[in-house]
């Protein structure tokens, strides 16, 4: 049966999870969790470039540009010359931007702690580990 799939479930328990973050989140700051999660990695990576944002994000360039222009028109994100390579774009937040970064990764914390609280703290761990040992198999080798 479909059902039987670790692919089915693991799209399943995504779909459910994201549902729940987004409520929240755009609550909060009425963004989703994609924009959040873009907001985050440019927090992280400052000066990063959108095709870097795509590749870490794991977003298609389409959605990513839609998610950046909407960042952008919120005063959470600026585009500036890349200090390296003139021809590319840098990425930083802005000091709101910063703000929301910040406040959604507490707040992110704390929901996943909530959407995660029908497992045991052994369970989640061996959950984290399985699921980070399952995609690092899958992801491309240099």
């Amino acid at each position: 049966m479909y059902s039987d799939f670790l692919n089915f479930k693991l799209d399943m328990a995504s779909a459910l999870l994201m549902e729940r973050a987004n409520a929240v989140y755009r609550h909060h700051w009425d963004l989703d969790v994609r924009g959040l999660r873009v907001l985050r990695l440019i927090q992280a990576h400052p000066d990063v470039t959108p095709k870097d944002v795509s590749t870490l994000a794991m977003l298609e360039k389409t959605l990513l540009s839609k998610t950046l222009a909407l960042l952008e028109s919120r005063g959470l994100i600026s585009r500036h010359p890349h200090p390296v390579d003139r021809r590319s774009v840098g990425l930083r937040t802005t000091p709101a931007g910063t703000q929301i970064a910040d406040d959604s990764s507490v707040v992110g914390a704390e929901l996943e702690d909530q959407l995660v609280r029908a497992l045991s703290l052994k369970e989640r761990q061996a959950l984290d580990g399985l699921l980070s040992k399952l995609v690092d198999s899958l992801l491309p080798t240099d």
